[in-house]
């Protein structure tokens, strides 16, 4: 187990730096500025010997200002390269990790709908933004400030040894238990940032779902709620945040304090006696001071780089999660032709084991044919349409389109010739050029202002401020609901579908909307296959055929003239929408 763990945690870093391979150059010069600022920063203390050793005991003016200039200089730029190194670093790591996001968002629009019904927008948006964002740390400060520390760490110790093997000797061994208790302390808090990290995106999620939906928490009064669950994921968050700090600074504390003040003063009864005897000089004690002083500065900053590392490889094992996902299946890439009949044969599905909710359905569309789906909710008429555009593939049984298995056919090329209206229309912020041709360019202007005539939307788009460029904000709230049904009607215009669906696409809308959309139904479906699932009988009593569901089964199917004689059920149906049933006898026949 613990093999096949290292093995995935190995190919999570290698996809990582993959992401480095457009960007070498970058990566280059930022650790060539690295390793040139870390030169300079050990030269220093080398400067002052050579000034406190030579240029005093001389008393020579001269060389003394030459040292404390040579000393300016390489504070100057020392300054300028690591200037220079964090530009470039920081670009790199932007570089990065917007090619992450854009692979990471690229990968979540294809896949399947079911993963998208389990996991809530905010949570989605926290991986897509905050993860990358952790990822970006890794890339443009804590990966390679790594390298650098222990660089700056063991060339402090090359210059120790040069001086005395013995004292560096001395000096060297608490560094590995130092530095094996970082690592320690920080796989410890490793648990403590995934749960920090899962905490954020439950929040992230909580807040969205609420501002979402925002009217009915406010209308029902349920805004204390609303709140309280999110203080109840931020006091988790906060007490898992608040046990890592207080383990990481505790430990951090102490390792300071024993590495500082302590450390300073074993350094000088290593070097002092020596000093003493004229074994070594003024010069070299103050050597060993400053790098003693700055000796555990880089285990510190390799204690951060390592927490730095568990948070990016948390945040890469969830972001490489999503990138492991399958994508939706695409077919075998047959090419769809539909000229004769789509069939339903034997068909069922579940979303979850066990649970059927549809059972051995079959049936048959024929082209140019409007077909009715009817019955009580959750009897299964949605997620028929739903496997019929493939967003579920079904679990038993096959639908074919002129024989051919519709999960062989090509995915994209099948949706191009479905035109889907839904209850719930999604509008996007933008123009109503824009959501109507859904940012397709291929569809001029002139087809969308057609395609709004033919639904009848052309009137209340032209009294709106800017016309077809009127700005629709979010979710479309300027419009009412049956002004954004007409645009989703005109949007399966625009997309000259072959087969439309409509998923209870008047159930929200007035009665003289309804009348609207029924007059240009005859346009829109002239020459179209139609699958049509409605509450509303006033809007299939011409179809060529209705199916009646029933507990994830059709138990009857005909015209509505059939039905109404042969089927209980939807004769009760007819008589509770239609109250003058008696008074019109053309309703009922």
């Amino acid at each position: 187990m613990r093999t096949k763990q290292k093995g995935g945690r190995i190919d999570g870093f290698r996809r990582f730096f993959s992401y480095l391979s457009s960007w070498w150059g970058l990566f280059l010069a930022g650790f060539g500025a690295m390793m040139l600022a870390t030169v300079a920063r050990l030269a220093g203390p080398l400067i002052l010997r050579a000034l406190v050793d030579d240029a005093i005991p001389a008393k020579d003016l001269g060389q003394m200002m030459k040292y404390a200039l040579l000393y300016l200089l390489i504070i100057i730029v020392m300054g300028a390269l690591t200037y220079f190194q964090t530009t470039i670093i920081v670009r790199l790591g932007l570089n990065v990790v917007t090619n992450i996001k854009r692979d990471l968002f690229a990968h979540l629009l294809t896949l399947p709908v079911a993963y998208f019904d389990r996991h809530p927008v905010g949570e989605l948006m926290a991986r897509v933004e905050n993860d990358t964002e952790k990822v970006k740390l890794l890339f443009s400060e804590t990966g390679i400030m790594l390298v650098g520390n222990v660089i700056y760490f063991l060339g402090m110790f090359a210059v120790f040894f040069s001086m005395d093997a013995r004292v560096a000797a001395l000096i060297f061994i608490p560094s590995p238990f130092f530095l094996a208790a970082f690592f320690l302390v920080f796989d410890k808090l490793r648990p403590l940032y995934e749960k920090s990290r899962k905490k954020y995106a439950e929040i992230t999620a909580i807040a969205t779902e609420f501002v979402q939906g925002i009217e009915v928490v406010q209308a029902f009064n349920r805004t204390a709620y609303a709140a309280g669950r999110l203080e109840a994921a931020s006091r988790e968050k906060r007490d898992a945040e608040m046990k890592a700090g207080l383990v990481e600074y505790s430990a951090m504390g102490a390792m300071s304090f024993l590495g500082g003040p302590m450390f300073i003063v074993l350094i000088i009864r290593l070097v002092a006696p020596g000093v003493i005897a004229g074994a070594l000089t003024v010069g070299t004690l103050l050597v060993f001071i400053e790098y003693g002083m700055r000796l555990f500065e880089p285990l510190y900053n390799i204690g951060e780089n390592i927490r730095g590392i568990q948070q990016a490889r948390v945040a890469l094992g969830r972001i490489f999660g999503i990138m492991d996902i399958p994508p939706e299946p695409s077919g075998s890439g047959v090419a769809p032709s539909f000229e004769r009949e789509i069939e339903f044969r034997d068909v069922s599905f579940e979303y979850k084991a066990g649970e059927k909710v549809l059972d051995h359905i079959s049936f048959t569309i024929s082209k140019g044919q409007t077909i009715a789906l009817v019955g009580a909710s959750g009897s299964g008429k949605t997620t028929t349409v739903s496997l019929l555009c493939r967003f579920y593939e079904a679990t038993g049984g096959s639908i074919l389109v002129d024989g051919v298995p519709l999960s062989s056919l090509a995915l994209h090329e099948w949706r191009r010739k479905v035109g889907l209206v839904l209850q719930d229309i999604f509008l996007f912020p933008g123009t109503i050029l824009e959501n109507v041709r859904v940012y397709d360019e291929e569809i001029d202007s002139d087809a969308v202002a057609s395609a709004l005539a033919t639904v009848h939307a052309d009137d209340f788009v032209a009294r709106l401020p800017d016309g077809i460029g009127t700005e629709l904000h979010e979710r479309g709230s300027n419009l009412s609901t049956g002004e954004k049904q007409l645009l989703s009607f005109a949007r399966a215009v625009a997309f000259g579908a072959e087969l439309v669906i409509m998923d209870e696409a008047t159930a929200s809308v007035d009665v003289a909307t309804e009348r609207r959309i029924q007059e240009s139904l005859e346009v829109l479906l002239a020459g179209r296959t139609a699958v049509i699932v409605a509450h509303r009988l006033s809007s299939i009593l011409k179809a060529d055929r209705i199916l009646f569901f029933k507990d994830g089964r059709i138990i009857a199917q005909g015209r509505h003239e059939e039905l109404v004689e042969a089927l209980p059920e939807y004769r009760e149906l007819v008589r509770l929408q239609f109250p003058d049933l008696e008074a019109d006898t053309e309703i009922v026949r």
